[in-house]
């Protein structure tokens, strides 16, 4: 079963949206927002470790919740009422999605398992859903879900999640990427069209497969590869309905290129019905994870797009900022690049292996009217030693800035840890509220921590931006996971965002 790449696996945030007037049940209690598992106001941090050993199973899967309590929680399939049973290559926790699917007031979560195994149906792949409660995350009422249309093998159905109301009917939906299905083996390429994405229902009961719809991309003379490969959700053609974003990541390798693309489905009373490709271009070759959010303020929000790796020997990576044009089926997209130099950082003008955009968090920082992007370059070299770095890039009136912004990494004051060779930090990031303070921690993923065991570090959030003061970081064996089962388990190779 093939495994979405380490430093761009594409996890897309879960998005709760209020209820419109007059739309969805009247009884409903206000629903929780993505990661409070516990209702109690405060998000709660979510870091996968896909490759994680459990009781002798090799790469099953897991995941940890540190809670604003500060107690954690590893689960896996083999935890008490968790739906399914831990195996060899589940690779549990690979993408994770929240948001309160059935409006009962806490948060739920959505893990992908793209290597689950079904008789006959290698890598087919599945997604588990866990409920919330006053308690937090529970396996009570947890369900494991294939895809609904028939498993395929090696489909890698839960390879990325994302989380929205696209029906507009006040209940989360789930969209599931599955960047291998409907993979033709006799097209005469070696990346032929492949990957679909499969909306599944929220409801009063949670996340259902009745009216599933299964989506594709474009199967035509320049075809979509791996279809689904990152996933967003934002009313992207300007109609006031929230829209599927979808990247297909394409490929480069050995000097063979498919190019990447990027579409969108337009949400309906009925969900999306159908996809609209936007871009498809060399510059989104390998493109990683995709984020939406207002880096120029302007009404219309920008689509962000990392591509960590490319087939240019000096490149370090960029990001791909797509703007945004007409409306409905009009819509157009124009696209420019933002790397290290523009950034105006630490660390420009490095070699190819940087993955500068391999890891993408939006936020407006600084109160102004703009949101700011984080940035992860996890193969980034810190005095020579190529352990990774983050960077923080404030948006403005004319877009990204190469000033007034920061840079962080193992060797910066008063962050834990120190640079060692293949940390890879920065491979994830995500931007939560932990505190109930009203600004969101900044916590970043580092899984190739102590030989691929991994580790997870918080800055916490401040007027402007994070401060070093008060950083905390943990692993596996600070939690008490044992050597066997830890053992490069890639922890905080995904977060929770």
């Amino acid at each position: 079963m093939r495994r979405v790449r380490k430093y761009s696996l594409a996890v897309a945030a879960g998005l709760t949206l209020p209820l419109a007037l007059g739309a969805g049940p009247a009884s409903a209690v206000t629903a929780a927002k993505p990661y409070d598992f516990d209702g109690d106001g405060k998000a709660d941090l979510v870091s996968g470790a896909p490759l994680l050993n459990r009781a002798k199973v090799k790469q099953s899967g897991g995941l940890v919740v540190k809670y604003a309590t500060g107690r954690t929680k590893v689960v896996t399939q083999s935890t008490k009422d968790v739906a399914g049973g831990s195996e060899t290559g589940d690779y549990f926790g690979s993408a994770l999605a929240s948001a309160d699917f059935d409006r009962d007031g806490y948060a739920d979560l959505a893990v992908g398992l793209p290597g689950e195994s079904f008789s006959g149906k290698g890598g087919a792949g599945a997604v588990t859903i866990l409920y919330g409660s006053r308690s937090g995350l529970t396996g009570s009422r947890s369900k494991q879900i294939s895809e609904p249309s028939g498993k395929v093998r090696y489909a890698g159905f839960g390879s990325a999640l994302a989380a929205g109301d696209l029906d507009g009917d006040g209940y989360p939906d789930l969209a599931v990427g599955a960047v291998d299905d409907r993979r033709d083996p006799d097209f005469p390429d070696d990346f032929p069209p492949s990957g679909t994405v499969t909306v599944l229902r929220g409801s009063e009961d949670g996340i259902r497969t009745s009216g599933s719809t299964r989506l594709s991309g474009d199967r035509g003379e320049n075809w979509d590869y791996h279809f689904g490969s990152a996933l967003a959700v934002a009313d992207v053609d300007d109609d006031g309905r929230q829209d599927l974003v979808v990247v297909s990541e394409g490929a480069q390798e050995d000097g063979t290129r498919q190019d990447g693309s990027l579409s969108y489905c337009a949400g309906t009373a009925s969900g999306p019905t159908s996809c609209r490709r936007l871009l498809h271009d060399s510059d989104l070759s390998n493109a990683g994870q995709v984020v939406v959010g207002n880096v120029q303020g302007s009404v219309r929000p920008e689509i962000l797009v990392g591509v960590p790796v490319t087939d240019i020997d000096s490149d370090p990576g960029s990001v791909q900022v797509v703007q945004l044009a007409g409306t409905g089926t009009a819509t157009t997209a124009t696209a420019s690049r933002f790397d290290q130099e523009d950034a105006g950082q630490p660390g420009t003008g490095e070699e190819s292996g940087d993955f500068f955009g391999a890891a993408l968090a939006l936020a407006p920082l600084d109160g102004d009217a703009y949101d700011d992007l984080v940035v992860g370059a996890p193969g980034e070299a810190v005095s020579g030693v190529e352990s990774g770095r983050v960077f923080v890039v404030r948006g403005g009136a004319a877009g990204l800035a190469s000033t007034g912004g920061a840079a962080y990494d193992q060797s910066t004051a008063g962050v834990p840890g120190s640079a060692e060779r293949g940390d890879g930090f920065g491979a994830a990031l995500t931007l939560l509220d932990t505190t109930g303070d009203g600004r969101v921690d900044l916590t970043i993923g580092a899984p190739g921590e102590d030989d691929d065991t991994g580790r997870v570090t918080t800055l916490p959030g401040v007027s402007g931006g994070f401060t070093t003061t008060g950083a905390k970081a943990f692993g596996l064996k600070d939690i008490g996971v044992s050597s066997t089962d830890r053992r490069q388990a890639s922890f905080g190779e995904v977060l929770g965002r």
